[in-house]
């Protein structure tokens, strides 16, 4: 082996410039590969982040559906024939989230859209978010920038209206919102009808990482936003009656109800009864406080968003939920980020695809040309292998030293292209690469991509041109060997 690596070295230094050549072809085909799959991987590995840590989680867990289903709401031709399902016995199905060692955090949501209006004129649409803002600040802490006022305090009610929307509204309708103006909110829906609300602006504020829809989508407290999307505010458990209140209630049929008057209703003296707004309040089964928005509603989500303490967790926590929801007989299904972050996030992902497949062409016609070059190099050679094995060279040792020959240099070249390509990602890196339009901005998963060398890149083109290298001194080799010695050393003549 000792003797073989000696001629095989000596080999690719005394044929120096076709050494130069053949090595040249391979470094800036490594380097093509290691720099574009590198950006790719960065690409994709930053929309996923962008989308993990921001917005969706790693899991959305909702209601058995059939249309497709997003953080926004149905993104199909369902949109408006069905109303987004709630998450069925939502208490059981946070208390296993929450007991799952591997879940991180949680974070219930509910979406829908309202048009925007103040003093009767029709201002802006906007997507909105019903979130609680302890839960949802836990979840995702890192992307809410507050440009004017706050979230709405504890148990209260209010808007926090996108900056991007402000904005739109003071340019094209010259009308200036601030925090403490109150907007008319007014949904519609062929499921739900239509539904308005009045709500307070609290606050404004945009999302330090945001996309399209993101731009155009405002956070409302609970109430409002379960009231726009035509929920239901929670669920009625049937009253157990004791034996002699079923007893009672059993003595009364419809025509002593109807008849009898005074035997249910006598004289009562009342003193000072206080006949504020909050006694009617409190009879017709309001709360003017808003106690009842202050604690978790079990029966009005649409959305559960879970965070892992790792990815790697994904697939087992899919797994998991799956099979709690079929042992309980609970209608509800698991979405991962992708499907979860709707059809921006899906976008970007299709448009990466079409850069991969144009980094593979390039990549292939690098390949190509290294082969060509590997076949012409050793075809030329024929003569230098003939005379080899008139003096005794058996087959096998002259095609041991051919294949050693291109490992060196495969593994020479391939090293100068990984240095070459982790040199242009680093420049890349300290620059940055601008999105300067949407479509860039949905393929780089921000407004600025910064590559890094992605050691899956560099370990794939070194395999690949190692490979290619050893395949491609296979054909000739095997055509150089088939070739008697004289008739080869005639050929170099």
């Amino acid at each position: 082996m000792r003797i073989l690596l000696t001629i095989a070295w000596r080999n690719i230094r005394q044929h120096k410039t076709k050494t130069t050549i053949i090595g040249l072809i391979m470094a800036i085909g490594i380097m093509v590969l290691v720099v574009g799959n590198s950006l790719m991987d960065t690409a994709t590995a930053g929309i996923e982040k962008l989308y993990i840590k921001n917005f969706t989680g790693h899991l959305m867990v909702t209601g058995s559906t059939k249309g497709r289903l997003t953080i926004f709401g149905y993104e199909d031709n369902t949109a408006m024939e069905q109303a987004v399902p709630r998450i069925p016995d939502y208490a059981k199905v946070v208390e296993f989230a929450r007991s799952l060692p591997y879940v991180e955090a949680v974070n219930p949501q509910v979406s829908g859209m309202a048009l925007v209006s103040k003093d009767d004129e029709q201002l802006h649409a906007s997507l909105f978010m019903g979130i609680a803002p302890d839960q949802y600040l836990t979840m995702f802490p890192d992307n809410i920038e507050i440009h004017a006022g706050d979230f709405w305090s504890e148990g209260g009610e209010g808007i926090l209206l996108n900056k991007a929307i402000a904005d739109q509204i003071a340019e094209y309708r010259d009308v200036v919102i601030e925090p403490g103006d109150r907007l008319l909110l007014t949904s519609i829906s062929q499921v739900g009808g239509m539904k308005i609300r009045e709500v307070e602006v609290t606050g404004i504020f945009s999302f330090k990482q945001s996309t399209v829809q993101l731009d155009f989508t405002s956070l409302v407290d609970t109430s409002n936003a379960r009231a726009l999307s035509g929920m239901v505010l929670g669920h009625v458990t049937p009253a157990e009656l004791s034996v002699e209140e079923q007893a009672f209630l059993g003595q009364i049929d419809e025509e002593s109800f109807f008849t009898d008057f005074d035997d249910l209703f006598s004289s009562v003296l009342v003193d000072d009864i206080a006949t504020d707004d909050d006694y009617w309040y409190s009879i017709m089964g309001e709360n003017t406080t808003n106690d009842v928005f202050s604690q978790e509603d079990t029966g009005a989500w649409q959305y559960l968003l879970i965070r892992l303490r790792d990815e790697k967790y994904l697939t087992q926590a899919q797994a998991d939920f799956n099979r709690f929801f079929d042992e309980e007989g609970i209608p509800a299904q698991t979405l991962d980020w992708l499907q979860s972050a709707g059809a921006m996030a899906e976008m970007s992902k299709a448009v990466k695809s079409i850069f991969n497949v144009i980094v593979l062409i390039i990549a292939v016609v690098a390949i190509i040309i290294i082969m060509n070059t590997l076949v012409i190099a050793i075809t030329e050679r024929m003569g230098e292998i003939g005379t080899m094995r008139a003096i005794g060279a058996q087959k096998r040792f002259v095609r041991r030293m051919v294949y050693l020959e291109t490992l060196l240099l495969s593994g020479i070249s391939g090293l100068v292209g990984v240095i070459g390509g982790a040199v242009v990602l680093g420049i890349l890196n300290l620059v940055g690469l601008k999105a300067n339009n949407i479509f860039v901005e949905m393929i780089y998963g921000g407004k600025v991509l910064r590559p890094e060398l992605s050691m899956s890149s560099v370990v794939m083109s070194l395999v690949v041109v190692i490979v290619v290298g050893i395949v491609s001194s296979t054909y000739p080799t095997f055509i150089v060997m088939r070739t008697s010695p004289l008739k080869a050393m005639e050929s170099s003549r």
